[in-house]
C-alpha cells in the first residue's frame, strides 16, 4: 500500500521540477499556473506582493526584461519538504546563470528560498507563500 505522504512528496517534487523547467524556458504561463489565487511573495527587497493578480502584474511588467535574457542554468535544491495535511513547506537554496540574448557577460545569482504549498480541491499542489533572499554577488 502506498503511503499518502509519499504520493504528496512525489507530487511536490514534480511541481518543483516543472517550476525549474519553466524558469529555464522563460515559460511565464506555466510559472503563473503554479500559484494559488491568494499567492504571496516576500521578496528579498521591496514590498510584499499579495495575491496572484498582483504577482502576475509584476511578472507582466518584467516580461520584456525576461525575454532579453537567456537562462543558462537554474536549480532549486530543497533540503526539507514536509507535508502537514493540505499544506506543505519546503526550504532550500537556488542558483542560476543567465546572459543577455544580445550577447554579453554571464551573470550568476543565488539565494535562499522557503515556500508554503497548498493542496487545491482537485488534489494538485500549488505555491501559496514564497520567501526569497538573494546572496551577495560573487567577487
Amino acid at each position: 500500500m502506498t503511503n499518502p505522504v509519499d504520493v504528496d512528496l512525489r507530487a511536490i517534487e514534480a511541481l518543483n521540477r516543472q517550476d525549474s523547467k519553466a524558469v529555464m524556458e522563460n515559460d511565464v504561463a506555466t510559472i503563473i499556473s503554479q500559484w494559488t489565487d491568494d499567492f504571496v511573495v516576500l521578496p528579498a527587497a521591496g514590498p510584499i506582493v499579495r495575491g496572484r493578480q498582483a504577482n502576475v502584474d509584476i511578472t507582466e511588467r518584467g516580461r520584456e526584461q525576461l525575454q532579453a535574457i537567456e537562462p543558462i542554468e537554474y536549480t532549486a535544491d530543497f533540503e526539507e519538504i514536509r507535508v502537514l495535511g493540505d499544506y506543505a513547506y519546503e526550504w532550500g537554496t537556488y542558483r542560476g546563470r543567465m546572459r543577455p540574448r544580445a550577447g554579453g557577460t554571464i551573470v550568476s545569482y543565488s539565494g535562499k528560498l522557503m515556500r508554503i504549498l497548498r493542496r487545491e480541491p482537485n488534489g494538485n499542489w500549488k505555491m501559496h507563500r514564497t520567501i526569497l533572499t538573494s546572496d551577495p554577488p560573487a567577487q
